[in-house]
């Protein structure tokens, strides 16, 4: 993760906003896609921010590895709403030109914020898609 907010802030040193959507599926059975923006941290530094309509998650807990010539990464947040703690893990890949940088993947959950996170995120649940673009 540190490689793509390097590669995203390579154009500033000030912290970027970066639209994009995250999709769900609702208990219902139907899928929903939801605005949302994420903020990177100038040069690789402090934190990452993830936020829409009525919700804000940071987190200093995030990374990054090549793995067959692409650029994975993970980045963690821990959530509360009404009590309840989850964990969430965005994993991904990005993709960058001259024009327009691109980041997308998955995101998952499991139930409090105890433990250690492996980058296999064996013991979390999918959740979803996320998609983010950034004109350059």
């Amino acid at each position: 993760m540190k490689l793509l907010i390097l590669a995203l802030m390579s154009f500033s040193i000030f912290a970027a906003d970066v639209d994009g959507t995250i999709t769900y599926r609702l208990p219902n059975g139907e899928l929903v896609e939801r605005d949302v923006t994420l903020n990177v941290p100038s040069m690789g530094q402090g934190e990452v921010i993830l936020f829409g309509d009525n919700f804000e998650w940071r987190t200093t807990e995030f990374s990054s590895f090549k793995k067959k010539g692409k650029t994975i990464f993970l980045a963690i947040f821990k959530t509360e709403f009404m009590s309840f703690k989850s964990t969430i893990a965005f994993k991904g890949t990005y993709l960058q030109g001259s024009n327009k940088i691109i980041y997308s993947g998955n995101f998952y959950k499991r139930n409090g914020h105890e433990g250690s996170v492996e980058k296999s995120l064996s013991d979390f649940e999918h959740q979803g898609l996320f998609h983010f673009s950034f004109d350059r």
